[in-house]
């Protein structure tokens, strides 16, 4: 069963990501599931960078430590990561002179001198693409394919370059006379499995499931790792009838999606925790005047600016009661790209319907993430909540109701639309009346006991021996550990939330029922675990934390667990 991890190492603007788009993107074509990951440094050129690939003929859900073939496209990365390849893998690139044992192989290939030979340094990253490529075994078909769609738009010549790049670092290899024993030997797929094959990142997803919410108003200020959202729905805007705004700062942001929401819009914006604290205020005036929004909070290691491209989940107790006072909020931190799409129409959805913020926790590592799939399913549909007014009766805005839901209507229509800030009445008029300041909180905060009734249990699978808890993106090495474990004859479940808050109800029954519970998340102090005490008084004391800005990999974390049990 093939199951290949690949590292391609450098310099930022080396080309890392390029290599690694590349190879990702062929080798899905050749019916491969392709999961990658980026680790990149906050700077524009030096330092180290690098991207993990994972390639399988069965769907994969998480990194590996233990490497089948590096790339390296400097020195540095060949010095830092040569201990990670396993017996029988191969180093390639710029590899010094040193020999790495192990029956490692070691093939030293000039990548940039072979560019220069073409003409321009840059045609390295389709070199270092050929001569992975000719290592795996797969032809390069697709990958012409690749690189005459990708260069179109930059004429022929540029075209005819990057392909003869491609053939020449094959020849790289084939001239070596080295013989590999790679299990990329086949190139056999179905083509329509090929054809029903994507490759997507968690804020593609995110952008795309904006769209397809109908969302019609995005703002943001540029901030890592939140950025790509924004980059997305900014390529699409004029195709899909969306405004996309690059606000001054953070603050400015959130204000003009609560206005375009008053008016009417779907409004959306996105940030990260830096960034999220400046939207606080804003958050509370949402919450006051009972105004929906979406707002994604893709994490990073902090406080402060902290290490802006790495990842993180630290913001889950900061996003619940974030803003002074108390008003009800959806939380949700989707899974993978095919829960992120979801996740941001239901988010829309239950936002509008309950008139509050909904909070979308994201992070580093879902959001530059690559996943593929079969298909992508959209399971939710965007729903919005009718209001009508007779014309005859005072229309009020906040109205006392049962559920504490008011009807809400847009400006420009016949009704007089009030709100304010401050403490008011039905009609939305400023009141200082302390009687009925204890009216409109107890409305506000009575929706959450039917808020909680739309909430989903978590994702579970059964287990004996003991159950790993998490929550948003650590799902997927989380299954991944299960199987792990599961083949030296351990029984792991896994108990995984994506709907935060408020939590669902009968969520204690099914906590009690879960043996040896060991929560995982990449936070310091295990936020989730602390949330789950003080929800359902039951005590989670096993927990593995990381919080060193890396993601779980598969073979870390299984050792993690079993030390822990």
């Amino acid at each position: 069963m093939v199951d290949i991890t690949l590292k391609v190492g450098g310099a930022a603007g080396q080309g890392v990501q390029t290599v690694s788009e590349a190879l990702s993107l062929i080798l899905a074509r050749h019916g491969y599931y392709v999961f990658s990951i980026e680790d990149y440094q906050s700077r524009i050129r030096g330092g180290h960078t690098f991207t993990l690939v994972r390639v399988a003929e069965q769907w994969v859900s998480g990194g590996k430590r233990a490497l089948d073939i590096l790339v390296c496209l400097n020195e540095g990365t060949y010095q830092l990561h040569h201990g990670e390849v396993k017996e029988g893998g191969v180093i390639l690139g710029k590899t010094g002179n040193e020999t790495p044992g192990r029956g490692v192989h070691l093939l030293p290939l000039d990548f940039e001198g072979v560019a220069l030979r073409l003409g321009n340094r840059v045609f390295a990253n389709m070199v270092a693409t050929g001569a992975v490529l000719a290592i795996l075994g797969v032809g390069l078909e697709k990958a012409r394919e690749y690189v005459r769609e990708t260069f179109a738009r930059k004429g022929p010549e540029v075209v005819a370059r990057n392909e003869e790049a491609l053939e020449e670092g094959a020849r790289l290899v084939e001239a070596s006379g080295m013989i590999f024993s790679s299990p990329f030997l086949t190139e056999h797929r179905d083509p329509s499995e090929i054809s029903r094959r994507y490759l997507i990142s968690g804020n593609e997803a995110l952008g795309l499931g904006a769209l397809l919410a109908g969302c019609t108003f995005y703002s943001a200020y540029p901030m890592t790792p939140s950025t790509g959202i924004l980059n997305f729905l900014a390529a699409r805007a004029e195709a899909y009838g969306l405004i996309v705004e690059q606000a001054e700062d953070e603050i400015a942001a959130i204000n003009m999606a609560i206005g375009a929401s008053y008016a009417g819009a779907r409004a959306m914006t996105g940030t990260s925790g830096g960034g999220f604290c400046l939207m606080c205020e804003g958050l509370g005036l949402a919450a006051m005047t009972e105004t929906p929004i979406v707002v994604i909070d893709a994490q990073r290691p902090g406080p402060s600016t902290g290490l802006p491209t790495r990842t993180a989940q630290g913001d889950l107790l900061f996003v619940l009661h974030a803003s002074h006072d108390e008003f009800p909020r959806f939380v949700f931190a989707p899974r993978d790209p095919q829960e992120a799409l979801n996740t941001v129409i239901r988010a829309f959805n239950l936002a509008e319907k309950y008139q509050v913020p909904a909070i979308i926790l994201s992070d580093q590592y879902l959001a530059d993430t690559r996943w593929s799939y079969d298909r992508l399913s959209c399971e939710e549909r965007p729903i919005r909540p009718l209001f009508s007014w007779d014309g005859t009766s005072p229309y009020r805005r906040y109205a006392l109701t049962p559920d504490g839901i008011s009807p809400r209507l847009f400006p420009g229509g016949e009704a007089l639309v009030v709100a304010d800030s401050d403490e008011h009445d039905e009609r939305g008029h400023l009141t200082e009346d302390l009687a009925l300041r204890k009216v409109m909180q107890e409305k506000r905060m009575r929706k959450l006991e039917f808020m909680r009734k739309e909430m989903r249990f978590p994702f579970v699978l059964e287990g004996k021996d003991a159950t790993l808890i998490g929550w948003g993106s650590t799902w997927g090495v989380l299954l991944e550990v299960r199987k792990t474990l599961e083949q030296k004859g351990k029984s792991i479940g896994v108990v995984h939330f994506s709907d935060l808050y408020p939590l669902p109800e009968g969520l204690k029954d099914l906590l009690k029922r879960s043996p040896n519970p060991v929560v995982v998340e990449q936070n310091f102090s295990g936020q989730l675990a602390m949330l789950l005490e003080r929800e359902t008084l039951l005590p989670f004391p096993r927990r593995i934390c990381r919080y060193d800005g890396l993601p779980f990999l598969v073979e870390e974390l299984a050792e993690q667990v079993e030390e822990v049990l």
